[in-house]
């Protein structure tokens, strides 16, 4: 009847056709929950993290990432990059080995079964083999370069220990003869540590001789790492090994043990550590007369069987020993010590980190006999090198599961020299475990202390004996800097669980996202690889220019509000121009930290996030009712509020934030009496909210001020029944007429539960220039339940939203003629629609869902080729389209290929679709569009060789005196073996030849090349092994001639003294004869 009386144009006239919508998924963002394993190459400058569902996922530079599955989906184990070769090693759950080229994950893995437990690897950049220790005892070799196993096998060397020299002390445990770790020697090749149950072998690769095996044995009465509390304490007793790390000089190492302690050993000397401790206390495994009679006198045998209820010592789980560039001494200077467990099991999951003194040892005395082993003042500079001068401790979210270390770009001393920052893996929850980075080395690290002359001596043996004081006094209390980790490692407290999207205008979007800084200190040093986008879709690509920009937000377990850039722009790129920015771009210097020092009256739980399109403020709204305003890099003058009900409001103008924040904490409304439901931001300093009595207020920012409609009834949260309140669910700001007001103004509608909706006139007082609510209220008849963000206002003709924006407000100031112009409210809930003229006036149309059984969670006015309609999206999933004014339905769109479901639309219609883990954090972020025609958002083309560093030469000896000893102090050592003789060793005499790399081509091989390009390629792999050979002759001729050259310089040399001396006695002639 109204269609007939009023013909409004069909706004929705382009988009009738089912063919001008095309549904379809953009990109997918993988949150790696279920990480497992890390592993880092500074070489390839990769990162690679392997998941419980067998994912591994590599992570590089700009738009690099890869991922690969193991076979049957099994979990990973163990992970590797040997950059040597530019593979991926893995083991899985089932101990088989895959290995995977990089430059081509696309391939199948090779895999090799070795029927035993993998229990760890050990893999150099210096050659091309790796050692797998398997729990029969046996350590296996595999040739990278042929891809197959190495008849190089060691045998279990503990049984060998154990045979030739039996231990009457203590008997073998069960266990001690399964391999735990093996580590290189970090100067010499040819020796590597295996660290056994029982012990540690020092083992000779050439020779395949064991030439030292550690066995830590505590005495009885000793307290070891369990201390006087343990019942075995009257007893021998050999803990288990679980952890290596050697001192980058070589000459001596730690081991971490199954009760808490580590020992130190010295290379050289097998039979006595040069120190055992815990992280309290010194020489544990010498016996404390007076802790010992005390504990004999207090022993109650029922007490020591059913335990005494203390807190027991953690084991060490993993150990290591990082060395820097901070001395001029071969042997290094200051070090740090990295221990994960050793701690007491009620004190807070942490990484111990502790600096040691630089090694210092003095020159041997000449006259000391050739049989010791380990000189005297060489042993105590060893042990002082040992007790740390100060402890940090890296506090994390949860248990500790694993660390690694990001060195800077040398690979060798096992990834420990010269770390630029440091991965926690920690358990987030029972299913899930996050990745926590952090800067390293920890800010307390300096330069060596001063050095301690021998006078000094007896002062540092009375402060090791006071080292429980000591270290209360060394433990430091700033912590080290959270660094920023990729957005796929975003989970446990860093979990993401709420998203929304946001369009802005370039010029607004240019504004927000700034000059982002060059990455610095605050970013993972991840450059490798390289990618970009096909290079036939480029064309397409490049129209991604025009289109609106888009702003991710995301809010995350740690009570951080974060932003991203998800701007198709980012993806432009070619073979001849990589990324240059990930994507979704992470804008950490827009990061909200919701934590800062705010005066919130509990844990701030986000509700919702809003973002203005123009004046780009950020009004977060908590769970708890506190309702918190960030501006932009505005500088806080730190006003009083002076408008009425202004003393409500906290300016938040001294809060401290991080430096080089943007977005800094405004204002905040606390939670009153009464809770708050819901809010609505505009573009023009306006801030509505609505509360459970259904009360309205409004937030002006000019001020700031609070203010509050006149002769409006509010009650507290105790005097409002349930049944009798109707809250305020829904708030719309817009500059439009309403009825018989035709004069376009500034008007907030409050829509209430039951449908009651209040139109709200703000104008400004000529007196006092304050804006303010005005008396007149008009009040419509809406529909119940409506959506919180389901009201539209739109232009009749047009179909554009009417928002309360920058040109809006403007034309509403003006004195004039008043608009004629009218407008649309839409306003939709969860069972269907309805459209009215002019806000307040006649009803237009009125629809329900097509789709009743499922439930309609979010609508959106979108537009497209200046066609407007509205869209509803249920949980089906699906999209269903209703043309407007009339409410026509249209289409109806399943989403079941795209996303589970829709959690946020922007007006182009592009939508964010989520699945949540069972943690609570999301695991997937799905990018859809219901118009996918000519978007190019595909995955980037990835070269992961690309960034490849130049492999430095493996360490090589030094002494253990000063560096003015000659000679090597490594008396059991030869000749440093090279990598490429270590693989003639292991491999083997009848070694295969490698099979060849196959060409990087553009186009793939067809029987049109003919064998002339079949030639061609065979003749380049043969230049390689020629270029080889003709380096080396060419090296050997650059001798010769410099040889040549320094002989000619000689006899030049004895030319010229010659000629010297004949010129001398000429002119001395001259003289004598007059001349």
């Amino acid at each position: 009847m109204f269609r007939e009386r009023h013909n409004f144009p069909d706004l929705s006239t382009g988009q009738r056709d089912p063919d001008d919508w095309d549904i379809g998924r953009l990109r997918t963002i993988d949150h790696l929950l279920d990480a497992r394993v890390l592993t880092y190459d500074p070489i390839l400058s990769l990162l690679v993290v392997g998941t419980a569902s067998g994912l591994i996922c590599v992570l590089g530079g700009p738009g690099v990432e890869c991922s690969v599955q193991t076979p049957d989906k099994s979990p990973v184990k163990l992970l590797q990059l040997a950059a040597s070769t530019d593979t991926l090693l893995s083991v899985d759950e089932r101990d088989r080995l895959h290995i995977w080229d990089l430059k081509d994950l696309t391939k199948p893995p090779k895999s090799t079964n070795f029927h035993r437990a993998i229990n760890a690897v050990l893999l150099s950049p210096s050659h091309t083999h790796v050692f797998l220790a398997l729990q029969s005892g046996e350590i296996k070799s595999y040739d990278l370069l042929c891809l197959k196993k190495s008849p190089y096998v060691i045998p279990n060397l503990w049984d060998t220990f154990q045979t030739k020299i039996a231990s009457s002390v203590v008997e073998p445990s069960p266990g001690c003869n399964i391999p735990v770790d093996i580590v290189a020697h970090p100067r010499d090749l040819n020796l590597m540590f295996i660290a056994f149950g029982g012990g540690i072998i020092l083992y000779d690769l050439s020779s395949r001789n064991i030439i030292r095996a550690y066995e830590l044995v505590i005495p009885a009465g000793a307290p070891g790492g369990g201390g006087y509390r343990q019942p075995d304490v009257l007893t021998h007793r050999r803990p288990y090994v679980t952890s290596l790390a050697i001192h980058p000089a070589g000459h001596f190492f730690a081991s971490g043990y199954m009760d808490g302690c580590i020992a130190f050993w010295a290379v050289e000397d097998e039979d006595q550590p040069l120190l055992v401790r815990t992280a309290t206390n010194l020489d544990v495994n010498v016996i404390n007369g007076e802790e010992l009679d005390e504990f004999l006198q207090n022993l109650d045998p029922s007490v020591q069987k059913k335990g005494n209820g203390l807190p027991e010592r953690q084991a060490v789980y993993k150990v290591a020993w990082c060395g820097f560039p901070n001395s001029s001494d071969p042997r290094g200077g200051t070090t740090t010590l990295v221990l994960l467990g050793g701690d007491m099991s009620d004190e807070p999951y942490r990484l111990t980190v502790q600096t040691m003194p630089a090694f210092d040892s003095p020159e041997p005395p000449a006259s000391s006999s050739s049989n010791d082993r380990l000189h005297a003042p060489i042993r105590k500079a060893m042990r002082l090198s040992v007790i740390p001068i100060e402890t940090t401790y890296y506090l994390a979210s949860g248990p500790i599961h694993d660390f690694i270390l990001f060195p800077k770009s040398s690979p060798h001393f096992s990834g420990c020299w010269d770390p630029v920052a440091i991965l926690l893996l920690t358990a987030a929850s029972s299913e899930s475990r996050m990745v926590e980075a952090r800067q390293f080395p920890p800010p307390s690290f300096t330069s060596p202390p001063p050095v301690t002359n021998t006078q000094s001596s007896s002062k540092c043996d009375d402060i090791i004996h006071e080292l429980s004081t000591t270290l209360e006094g060394m433990t430091l209390s700033v912590e080290p800097l959270p660094l920023h980790v990729h957005s796929k490692l975003y989970s446990g407290p860093g979990g993401v669980f709420y998203v929304r999207l946001l369009a802005l205008q370039q010029d607004m979007h240019d504004i927000f996202v700034g000059q982002q800084p060059i990455p610095g200190d605050t970013e993972l040093p991840i450059a490798g690889g390289s990618a970009w986008m096909d290079d036939k879709r480029l064309s397409e690509l490049r129209l991604s220019k025009g289109h609106p920009r888009r702003i991710l937000i995301t809010c995350h377990r740690d009570f951080t509000v974060r932003f991203h850039d998800v701007s198709p722009r980012l993806l432009i790129s070619s073979s001849t121009s990589s990324l240059q920015k990930n994507y979704p771009c992470p804008l950490h210097d827009l990061t909200i930290n919701l934590s800062a020092a705010l005066p919130l009256s509990s844990i701030p739980e986000v509700a919702t996030v809003q973002v203005a399109p123009e004046s780009l403020e950020c009004v977060v709204l908590l769970k708890s009712g506190d309702l918190l305003v960030y501006r932009l890099n505005v500088a806080q003058s730190g006003l009083a509020a002076e408008a009425e009900g202004g003393k409500e409001l906290t300016l938040l103008d001294k809060v401290a934030v991080r430096p080089g924040t943007r977005y800094r904490p405004f204002v905040m409304l606390p939670r009153g009496n009464v809770s708050l439901t819901c809010c609505a931001l505009s573009d023009i300093g306006f801030i509505g909210v609505g509360y459970l009595d259904g009360s309205v207020a409004m937030i002006d920012l000019r001020g700031p001020s609070l203010l509050r409609p006149q002769h409006q009834k509010r009650q507290s949260n105790l005097l409002v029944r349930h049944q009798d309140a109707d809250p305020v669910v829904s708030l719309t700001w817009t500059v439009a007429a309403v009825g018989t007001d035709t004069q376009p103004t500034v008007r907030l509608i409050a829509i209430h539960e039951s449908g009651k909706t209040q139109i709200f006139k703000i104008t400004r007082d000529p007196k006092s220039s304050l804006y303010n609510f005005t008396q007149d209220v008009t009040k419509v008849e809406g529909l119940p339940n409506v959506l919180q963000e389901g009201s539209f206002v739109i232009d009749s003709q047009k179909g554009t939203l009417w928002r309360a924006d920058r040109s809006r407000f403007a034309a509403s100031l003006q004195i004039g003629d008043s608009n004629s112009d009218h407008c649309f409210w839409v306003m939709a809930s969860a069972k269907g629609a309805r459209c009215m003229l002019d806000i307040s006036g006649e009803r237009i149309a009125k629809a329900e869902w097509n789709n009743k059984k499922n439930k309609v969670g979010h609508v959106q006015v979108i537009e497209r080729n200046k066609s407007h309609m509205l869209i509803a999206f249920n949980d089906k999933p699906e999209a269903i389209v209703y043309s407007l004014p009339y409410l026509e339905h249209l289409h109806t769109f399943s989403l079941a290929e795209v996303c589970e479901n829709v959690v946020s639309v922007d007006e182009t219609g592009d939508f964010i679709g989520t699945r949540f883990h069972d943690s609570g954090v999301l695991e997937k972020i799905v990018f859809g569009t219901l118009f996918k025609t000519r978007r190019v958002y595909d995955h980037p083309v990835v070269d992961l060789t690309s960034f490849h560093r130049e492999i430095p030469p493996y360490p090589q000896p030094v002494s253990v005196g000063p560096p003015s000893l000659l000679g090597s102090w490594l008396r059991y050592g030869k000749t440093s073996m090279t990598g490429k003789q270590l693989d003639e060793q292991l491999a083997g005499p009848d070694r295969p030849t490698p099979p060849p790399v196959p060409m990087q081509t553009s186009q793939n091989i067809d029987a049109s090349d003919g064998p002339g390009l079949l030639k061609t390629m065979g003749d380049t792999r043969n230049d390689v092994y020629q270029r080889l050979n003709d380096a080396v002759a060419e090296r050997g001729e650059l001798l010769g001639n410099l040889e040549q050259q320094l002989d000619s310089l000689q006899q030049g040399s004895k030319d010229m003294v010659a000629q010297a001396k004949r010129l001398a006695t000429e002119q001395g002639a001259r003289r004598w004869f007059g001349f």
